[in-house]
């Protein structure tokens, strides 16, 4: 093969795979850096009831359950109610570490989470793991505050 051919292939080669980088690199995802958009919502949570299921020796122990029905109040009316539930994965002396599963229903469908709990703690990080209606497929955060109290609240941030 001649030189002059060599070179041309080399340059096509490099001109192919230049524009093929610049290709890959456009349809990357926007950089992190840049400010995602978020959805926010605050709710006033008002207990409507707890039961607890001891299915082991007396007194809490792995595997008893806790389940949970709310009242969901924006500006002091009520937009919803929730259903959770907590099983109990461990019990370290006074510790006690819960997996809990919650469905939150609004006028605009409804939202899931979960998360590992220490029962007594005021607050608790869930991951949203879906939803339905104006919610389906989302993705977030649902920070329960101050929970079990008259100051109950959550702040669900949904990713946009």
């Amino acid at each position: 093969m001649s030189l002059p051919v060599r070179r041309t292939r080399l340059a096509l080669f490099a001109a192919v795979g230049t524009g093929v980088l610049a290709l890959g690199l456009s349809s990357l995802p926007a950089s992190s850096a840049q400010a995602r958009s978020e959805k926010v919502i605050e709710l006033a949570v008002g207990n409507d009831g707890v039961v607890q299921t001891d299915v082991g020796a007396p007194g809490v122990s792995v595997g008893d359950e806790f389940v949970y029905a709310d009242k969901l109040f924006r500006d002091g009316e009520q937009v919803g109610e929730d259903g959770s539930s907590c099983q109990v994965t461990k019990v370290d002396g006074p510790r006690t570490v819960t997996n809990c599963v919650l469905s939150v229903r609004l006028p605009e469908g409804q939202l899931t989470a979960q998360s590992l709990w220490v029962k007594g703690t005021d607050t608790v990080r869930m991951a949203v793991t879906g939803g339905t209606g104006a919610y389906r497929g989302a993705t977030g955060e649902l920070t329960c505050l101050d929970i079990q109290t008259p100051h109950e609240t959550y702040r669900i941030s949904l990713d946009g």
